[in-house]
């Protein structure tokens, strides 16, 4: 069987402008007690890592699938990208060494 090979194109954000890079070597020089971080949520390791698979365009496969109801509105309730929402659950799962059972 043929191994398929991975591959991960970032994504190409534009250039940092100066005032960015001021801010940036500004935050690095202070006190992490000194950093206002009241406006962002706190990042926890139950995030699964999503905000960086967010930045890779990783190659897809289009498959058919049927899914119950209420999973698909539980995923469409927080707006457009549903599909995007149901594989990071398929990946955290996978990255959290979750079972693979059939009920």
């Amino acid at each position: 069987m043929k191994k398929m090979q991975r591959e991960y194109k970032v994504i190409d954000f534009p250039p940092l402008t100066d005032d960015e890079k001021s801010m940036l070597e500004n935050l690095k020089n202070m006190p992490d007690s000194e950093i206002n971080l009241s406006d962002i949520p706190e990042s926890t390791t139950d995030n699964g890592g999503f905000y960086y698979f967010q930045s890779l365009k990783l190659p897809k496969t289009s498959i058919h699938t049927k899914i119950d109801n209420d999973t698909l509105e539980w995923l469409k309730k927080a707006g457009k990208g549903y599909q995007s929402r149901l594989n990071n659950v398929l990946r955290w799962a996978r990255l959290n060494n979750c079972p693979i059972a059939m009920m």
